[in-house]
C-alpha cells in the first residue's frame, strides 16, 4: 500500500467566520490576478503565514489516500489537521524543462531531488486522469497554449510603459498533470466526505458535456461531467478563493467532531449565508476574469507595437471574427465575414 499526501495551506484553522480577516475576505472573494501584478483575496503577512514555504512546519489539512501500489486502486482516505514539515517547494517556472515525461517513466535520467516519489506520483495522476475520462466518455483536449505574460521594467503596479514579453506553457506537462490531478482527487473526495457527515459545502456541477450545458455552484453534491466525478468542491485553494476557505471551515468540523460535524460545522443545511456567498462570489469571479482578459488584451497590443508587427497568422472562426495563432487575441479582420 502506498499512502499518497495531499496537503492544502490552512487559513481555516485561524481565520474564523465573521472575523475581521473574514470579512475582509468576503469583500474581496477572490485573488485577481493580471500580468505583472496581483490584488490579493487576503493581506500578504496573512498569505506569508499560512503558504506553504520550504524550510518550515506549516498547519495544514491534509488528505491521506492509500492506493494499492501495483493495481492503483484506492482503499480509502483520511483527513488530518496537522503540522507539516515542508522540505521543497518545486516550482513550475523553474522545473517543466527539467522534469519531462521520459524521465519520470524511465526513458530518461532523473537529475532531480524526490525523482521516485515524482515517478509514483506521475504514475497514480495519469491513471486518475484515465479513470476521469472513462466516466466523461471523451479524453480531455488542450488545442492551445496557455500564454504567460511578464513585464520587465517595474517592480510595483504596472503603469503600461513596460517591456512585455509574452511565452507559452503547454497545458498537460508532467508537472501540471501532477498537480491538477491532486486537486481533483482532494477536490471530489472532501466534497464525498462533506455529504457523509451531513454537512452542506459549495460545490460545482455540470449535468453533461453538452454544448451550452454550464457550471453551476450549489449546496448539493452532484456530478461535474466535465471532470468526470461523482462531485466536485473547491477546497485547495483557502488563501486565494473566498469559496475555499469557506469549504475548508466545513472540512474542519469533519475533521474534528466527525459523525457529529453538522451540529459544529459555521454553515448549517440550508443555511441562506451560503447562497449569498455562491450569489457574490460567481458575479465577482466573473467580473474579475473580464478584467484579467481585458488586462491581457492591453498587454497583447502594447506587445504588438514595441515588437513593430504588421503581419499576423490568425485563424478565422465566425462573423469576421479571427484568433491570432501565436497570441491570446481575437479581433476583428475585414474581408473574413464569408470565410
Amino acid at each position: 500500500t502506498v499512502v499518497f499526501g495531499i496537503h492544502i495551506a490552512a487559513p481555516g484553522l485561524a481565520i474564523t467566520p465573521d472575523s475581521v480577516l473574514d470579512k475582509v475576505a468576503r469583500e474581496r472573494l477572490s485573488t485577481v490576478y493580471m500580468p505583472g501584478w496581483k490584488l490579493t483575496m487576503l493581506p500578504d503577512a496573512v498569505v506569508q503565514a499560512y503558504t506553504l514555504t520550504a524550510g518550515q512546519d506549516c498547519p495544514a489539512v491534509s488528505l491521506y489516500v492509500s492506493f494499492d501500489e501495483a493495481t492503483l486502486a484506492l482503499q480509502g482516505s483520511e483527513t488530518k489537521l496537522e503540522r507539516v514539515r515542508i522540505v521543497t517547494n518545486l516550482r513550475h517556472d523553474q522545473l517543466d524543462s527539467v522534469i519531462t515525461e521520459a524521465s519520470l517513466i524511465g526513458e530518461a535520467p532523473a537529475d532531480y531531488g524526490h525523482a521516485a516519489e515524482l515517478a509514483f506520483a506521475f504514475r497514480l495522476a495519469r491513471q486518475l486522469k484515465a479513470q476521469r475520462e472513462v466516466v466523461r466518455g471523451k479524453p480531455e483536449t488542450f488545442n492551445r497554449p496557455d500564454y504567460s505574460f511578464r513585464l520587465e521594467g517595474s517592480d510595483s503596479e504596472p503603469t503600461g510603459e513596460e517591456q512585455v514579453h509574452i511565452g507559452t506553457r503547454v497545458r498537460g506537462a508532467p508537472l501540471d498533470l501532477l498537480v491538477a490531478e491532486a486537486m481533483i482527487l482532494a477536490n471530489s473526495t472532501w466534497g464525498g466526505w462533506l455529504a457523509e457527515c451531513g454537512v452542506p459545502g459549495i460545490y460545482r456541477s455540470q449535468a453533461a458535456l453538452a454544448p451550452g450545458v454550464k457550471v453551476r455552484m450549489g449546496t448539493r453534491p452532484a456530478p461535474h461531467a466535465g471532470m468526470g466525478v461523482a462531485q466536485y468542491s473547491w477546497a485547495s485553494s483557502p488563501l486565494r478563493r473566498y469559496v475555499d476557505l469557506v469549504n475548508q471551515w466545513q472540512i474542519i468540523a469533519c475533521a474534528r467532531h466527525g459523525r457529529t460535524a453538522a451540529l459544529a460545522a459555521p454553515f448549517k443545511p440550508k443555511d441562506a449565508a451560503l447562497f449569498y456567498i455562491i450569489s457574490a462570489f460567481d458575479a465577482a469571479y466573473g467580473a474579475y476574469n473580464d478584467f484579467q482578459n481585458a488586462i491581457e488584451r492591453f498587454w497583447t497590443l502594447r506587445w504588438l507595437e514595441q515588437n513593430d508587427m504588421a503581419e499576423l497568422e490568425a485563424t478565422v472562426m465566425k462573423d469576421g471574427l479571427v484568433r491570432a495563432d501565436t497570441l491570446p487575441l481575437v479581433f476583428r479582420a475585414l474581408g473574413t465575414e464569408s470565410l
